[in-house]
């Protein structure tokens, strides 16, 4: 489990409970346990709708991928938006949408559900999504740590086919600051390259 520096209650929460993660800077998300994980409040939940920021980071999450779990902890009564407003927005971002919204009642079940998520992580999900998990054999855990992080930002294809290219985050990084273009010769399969917006969102994200 990654856990974004500027969580600060959860961190607090999550060593309370004596939970093993780690603390950085994350590109997308709050929490990433090979899917990412975003947690709001439902007093920010209800701001970020009024000022665009949930549209905006909806947009920004598909964009990388990844399966998409969203944690909306508190009440929707009593925010700055009706509670039929929210629970409106949460509705069409599960159907309409596609990602998973999981409502808990504070901190406590928020920590619950990602101690619960970080260990069925390590099994094959069912799902229909067709991924299994990298992390399904503890010895292959260090060696996909690359491809885990990269999945935050792209699909699992296309960070499998930057793992093959790259040996690590810093050679990436080097050649998007050299030369970003040159991304976009990596095939990811047998008719498709890396993409013009993808070269561009790792660019954005990873320099």
């Amino acid at each position: 489990m990654k856990v974004d520096d500027r969580e600060h209650d959860l961190i607090e929460r999550l060593r309370q409970e004596n939970v093993t993660f780690q603390v950085e800077r994350l590109p997308l998300g709050d929490i990433v346990i090979k899917h990412i994980v975003e947690r709001k409040r439902t007093d920010d939940f209800a701001a970020s709708i009024t000022d665009g920021r949930w549209r905006e980071q909806k947009a920004r999450l598909k964009a990388s991928g990844a399966i998409i779990i969203y944690l909306i902890e508190g009440s929707l009564y009593g925010q700055s938006k009706p509670p039929a407003t929210l629970s409106s927005a949460i509705w069409n971002t599960m159907l309409r949408d596609h990602m998973w919204v999981i409502q808990t009642r504070g901190i406590e079940d928020t920590s619950l559900h990602l101690q619960q998520l970080q260990k069925k992580i390590g099994r094959e999900i069912k799902g229909g999504t067709g991924m299994t998990s990298l992390l399904s054999k503890r010895k292959r855990k260090c060696d996909n740590r690359f491809q885990l992080m990269l999945m935050s930002l792209v699909s699992e294809n296309i960070a499998a086919a930057l793992v093959a290219s790259f040996d690590g985050l810093s050679m990436l990084q080097e050649q998007l600051r050299s030369d970003a273009a040159q991304l976009k010769e990596i095939k990811v399969s047998a008719k498709r390259n890396i993409g013009k917006k993808t070269v561009a969102l790792l660019k954005e994200y990873l320099t």
